[in-house]
């Protein structure tokens, strides 16, 4: 055969299909750092939140007695401030055994969002908050999302309410002082407002997640050939 002949049939054959489509990089990308989150939780690279709230707690409880010093009902105050720091102190040594330290701030290359556009973080967001349906290409980054919300729920919940009863006893020492109860009741309330809406939050984030397929289910997507 002529070599032009080989050259012109080389040039004018039909290009093969193209490969299929790949999920979208930047999804993977989002769900690989929630997925690690989820089971590891982020890096701690400086004082972790759970640290200086046990800090606080401490410096907060050693004022209590010199605030209630000559009240008749000072116990009261008292026990309750040690028994925060003590909840405090506690949660932040179980927090370094278990790796559950909560940072002040998430490092921008363990952010999920941070590899998404605005279009995909505005649609992801909805979806995880329950508003949107989950679509197929986001399930897994829902998924890890949601779980890593619930892991730093549970391990954010006894620094809470350690640090609000350590409050709360300190304004109750003030309310005996000085009989200004603003103080405590302000307290109250927002402790029960924090805890009413973790409990929707709570919610939820369980309704989603359940809403979402099994990932360990088989797919029922076509096979491209015969099953050997």
């Amino acid at each position: 055969m002529p070599r032009w002949v080989w050259l012109v049939g080389l040039v004018t054959t039909t290009p093969s299909a193209p490969p299929a489509a790949t999920p979208d990089a930047a999804m993977l990308e989002a769900a690989r750092r929630a997925e690690r989150l989820a089971e590891h939780g982020p890096t701690v690279r400086q004082p972790s939140a759970t640290g200086v709230i046990a800090v606080g707690a401490v410096l907060l409880t050693l004022a209590v007695p010199v605030i209630v010093f000559g009240e008749r009902w000072w116990s009261g105050p008292v026990i309750m401030a040690v028994l925060g720091t003590v909840l405090a102190v506690r949660n932040w040594f179980v927090a370094r055994r278990r790796h559950t330290l909560q940072p002040f701030r998430i490092a921008t290359d363990e952010r999920p969002f941070a590899v998404l556009d605005r279009e995909q973080r505005q649609r992801t967001g909805r979806q995880i908050t329950g508003r949107e349906p989950v679509s197929t290409d986001s399930a897994p980054l829902v998924r890890a999302f949601l779980q890593w919300q619930r892991r730093s729920s549970r391990a954010a919940v006894p620094g809470l309410v350690a640090l609000g009863a350590v409050m709360v006893g300190s304004a109750w020492g003030l309310a005996l002082s000085s009989g200004d109860v603003w103080l405590l009741a302000f307290l109250i309330v927002v402790a029960v407002f924090i805890a009413v809406m973790t409990a929707i939050e709570a919610r939820r984030r369980e309704r989603v997640l359940r809403s979402l397929p099994d990932p360990s289910w088989p797919s029922t997507a076509p096979t491209s050939g015969p099953i050997a």
